[in-house]
C-alpha cells in the first residue's frame, strides 16, 4: 500500500506545474546587421514562396539567413515534419551560438507536442530573439516559464517584409520593435491611425506583459510550461473559436486561478476567418461579450479592441517585458528595453 501511495505521489509530482521562480527575466541581445538568423518550422507547413520572400527580405536588411534544406520537404500529416524533426530543428537553432534570432515561419498547430523537447537551459544561457504568434504562443509561454526570456508576439513570414517602401502598419510595428529601436528604454506602443482601444475598466498599472492566444494558454494549464500570471498584465487574442468555446477556455483560466492576481488585462482581437456575413459579425460580437464578462469583475484596469491578433493591423508585442497600461487613455507603454543593446 505504501509503495502504491508513493508511486502515485511521484507520478503526480512529475506532471505538476513548475513553480514560478525568482530568477530575473532576460531580454535577448538586439539584432544587428550581419547577424545570423534562423527560419524554423516547428508548427504547421509553411508555403515555400512565403519563406523565400521572407528570407529575401531579411537578407536585404543585412542578415545572414539560415534555413535547413529539407524544411519544405518535411511532412507529417498537417505538421512540418515529425515531432523529432521539428524539435531537433528548433533545438539546433537554440544551441547554435552563431544564431541570434529565431523566426517561426508559420503557426497553426503542433508546438505543444514538442514543448518537453526544447532546450530551455541553452536558451537561458544564450538568449535569442524569438518571433511568432498564434500556435507559437506555446513557445512564448514555455520560454517565459522555463527560461524567463522576453520573446516577441509578432506576424510571421506570409504577413511582413523586413525592408521595403510603404510598409503596412503591421510591418512598421514589426520593424520598430525588432530592428529599429529594440533597446529603447521606454516606448509607447503605436496604434493604427484613428484607432483607440476601448476602456472597459479604468485605471493605470505596471507589470510584465504575458499571454497570447487563449487556446494555447489554456492548453498548457496543468503542465510544467503553464503561464505565470501573478502580478502581470495579461494579453489575450484568438481566432475561429465559437463563443461557447471562448467561454469554456476562459472558465478554464478562471478555475485554474490564472485570472487571480492580475494587475491589468489587454484584450486583443477575437476574430472569425472561416465564414463571412451576419454569422461572422454575430460570433465576433458574442466572443467579445464573453471575454468582457470574465474581465470586468477582475478589479484591475482593462482595455478591449487592442489591435493585435489574427488581424491585418497586428501590433508586435514584447512578451515578458514590463509595461505600463493606462486604461483611461487606452495606451500601452513598454517601460524597459525589450532587447539588450550590443
Amino acid at each position: 500500500m505504501r509503495r502504491t501511495l508513493l508511486a502515485v505521489a511521484l507520478a503526480a509530482a512529475a506532471v505538476a506545474p513548475a513553480r514560478a521562480d525568482d530568477r530575473p527575466w532576460l531580454a535577448p541581445p538586439a539584432l544587428v546587421e550581419g547577424d545570423t538568423v534562423a527560419l524554423v518550422a516547428p508548427c504547421g507547413i509553411c508555403e515555400e514562396d512565403d519563406a523565400r520572400r521572407f528570407a529575401d527580405s531579411l537578407t536585404a536588411a543585412g542578415f545572414r539567413v539560415v534555413v535547413e534544406p529539407e524544411i519544405h520537404d518535411r511532412r507529417h500529416r498537417y505538421l512540418a515534419g515529425t515531432d523529432d524533426e521539428r524539435a531537433a530543428e528548433l533545438d539546433r537553432a537554440i544551441r547554435d551560438p552563431a544564431v541570434r534570432g529565431i523566426f517561426v515561419l508559420r503557426g497553426g498547430f503542433g508546438l505543444t507536442r514538442i514543448l518537453d523537447r526544447i532546450d530551455y537551459d541553452a536558451l537561458r544561457r544564450d538568449p535569442k530573439v524569438i518571433v511568432g504568434y498564434s500556435d507559437v504562443t506555446a513557445l512564448h509561454v514555455a520560454a517565459g516559464r522555463r527560461a524567463r526570456l522576453v520573446t516577441f508576439h509578432a506576424p510571421m513570414a506570409s504577413a511582413v517584409k523586413v525592408v521595403g517602401e510603404d510598409p503596412s502598419f503591421a510591418e512598421q510595428s514589426y520593424r520598430d520593435m525588432l530592428f529599429l529601436r529594440p533597446a529603447a528604454p521606454r516606448r509607447m506602443i503605436p496604434l493604427p491611425e484613428g484607432e483607440r482601444p476601448t476602456t472597459v475598466t479604468g485605471g493605470q498599472c505596471t507589470g510584465r506583459l504575458v499571454g497570447g492566444n487563449l487556446s494555447l494558454i489554456a492548453a498548457t494549464i496543468g503542465t510544467p510550461y503553464a503561464i505565470d500570471t501573478k502580478g502581470c498584465v495579461l494579453f489575450l487574442e484568438d481566432v475561429n473559436e465559437r463563443p461557447y468555446r471562448v467561454d469554456r477556455l476562459l472558465s478554464q483560466l478562471r478555475l485554474a486561478g490564472l485570472l487571480d492576481g492580475l494587475v491589468g488585462v489587454v484584450v486583443g482581437r477575437f476574430t472569425c476567418d472561416d465564414y463571412e456575413g451576419e454569422k461572422k459579425e454575430q460570433d465576433e460580437r458574442e466572443q467579445r461579450e464573453v471575454v468582457l464578462e470574465y474581465c470586468k469583475p477582475l478589479g484591475c484596469p482593462v482595455v478591449a479592441d487592442f489591435p493585435c491578433g489574427h488581424v491585418r493591423d497586428n501590433v508586435t508585442l514584447p512578451l515578458g517585458a514590463r509595461v505600463a497600461l493606462d486604461a483611461d487613455a487606452g495606451t500601452l507603454e513598454v517601460i524597459e528595453p525589450s532587447c539588450v543593446a550590443r
